[in-house]
């Protein structure tokens, strides 16, 4: 009987383990694209957290690159890679794209040797002259030079050529299907088709073409000739401050790289600021200041410094005063006790 109680209960097993994970969630069956394909908003924080785990992999295997080649000039790599990429708390950026996004963000995104190519063309040593120009490659060369290759496009993986979504790849992938302008928060380089995340501090917003100059706002980039159906995309360049294209501007400061805010009065923001910052004390900060303005404690410290100089003065003259007074009384001391030495002899 007994025996028989256990069977009953081994039998029942499978099907209570079964209901039990039909109530657990489907974050585990999820990929960076289910958002896309089945638009459900209940999903959108679970892809966004995914891909955002895919991105932090991918920058912390690149960070040890850095590490290596660049690691004698940096004085924490760690924090200074987390200063440039950690989003937590700031991932609005990402679920935009996914939402803007044909079901293939993920497919979009560079992998590892796409980056370091792009990386290499302004970071080599030795060469003549750092360009941020890439060389020819796989998806952007002399034969072939698609929409995805302009400025602030980008570009999906050839999937009909089996390829799998691996953003740790070390060889350049295919990537010429169905391009499109870069998402807000991400930059794609002229001559690549991929997208890349700007880091912090940065404000990427999708470019808007300025009539006048022909130029996309707020970027120094134009759209080709002769190619009706082709817009402004997004950012398109990452180098050093002396581009300004891509940083948050002087006067205002970007909490995320898809907003930005003008600073305000009693705060100052200087160029690539992701928050405001308090003036000191007796300071002018007026709505849009870039940096405080301490005429007040110049004023200051000049007159601090007259009052000190001027009490050395006075004080250096009753010093001498006092020594002069002193040498009179010895000189004095000294003739009458010639005098008296003269009397007694």
């Amino acid at each position: 009987m007994g025996s028989s109680r256990v069977r009953i209960k081994a039998c029942w097993f499978p099907y209570v383990f079964i209901v039990v994970l039909s109530f657990l969630p489907c974050f585990l069956c999820l990929n960076g694209d289910e958002f896309s394909r089945t638009k459900n908003p209940a999903t959108l924080p679970l892809v966004t957290q995914l891909m955002y785990g895919k991105l932090t992999n991918l920058t912390q295997f690149l960070s040890n690159d850095l590490r290596q080649n660049m690691g004698y000039c940096i004085k924490n790599v760690q924090d200074d890679w987390n200063g440039a990429f950690n989003y937590s708390g700031r991932l609005e950026f990402l679920s935009n794209c996914i939402k803007s996004s044909k079901g293939d963000i993920s497919s979009r995104i560079c992998t590892a040797a796409e980056i370091k190519y792009y990386f290499q063309s302004f970071t080599n040593i030795g060469t003549p002259q750092h360009s941020t120009y890439l060389k020819p490659n796989l998806n952007c060369n002399l034969t072939y030079w698609g929409a995805g290759c302009e400025p602030g496009w980008g570009c999906s993986l050839n999937l009909n050529l089996n390829q799998k979504v691996d953003l740790k790849a070390l060889r350049i992938p295919a990537r010429t299907s169905d391009c499109q302008p870069c998402c807000e928060g991400f930059f794609c380089p002229e001559g690549i088709t991929c997208m890349m995340p700007c880091p912090l501090g940065s404000y990427c917003p999708r470019g808007q073409l300025n009539r006048t100059s022909g130029l996309c706002d707020p970027y120094t980039y134009q759209i080709p000739a002769g190619q009706p159906n082709h817009t402004c995309g997004g950012a398109d360049v990452w180098t050093d401050a002396s581009k300004i294209d891509l940083f948050c501007s002087a006067g205002s400061y970007c909490p995320s790289t898809i907003k930005k805010y003008i600073c305000n009065n009693g705060f100052y923001c200087r160029m690539g600021a992701t928050h405001q910052r308090a003036c000191l004390k007796l300071t002018s900060c007026g709505r849009g200041t870039a940096n405080q303005r301490i005429h007040a404690y110049g004023v200051f410290l000049v007159a601090a410094l007259s009052f000190i100089l001027l009490i050395i003065y006075n004080c250096s003259d009753q010093v001498l005063l006092i020594r002069e007074r002193k040498a009179a009384k010895s000189r004095e001391a000294a003739a009458r006790h010639a005098r008296e030495n003269c009397t007694s002899t």
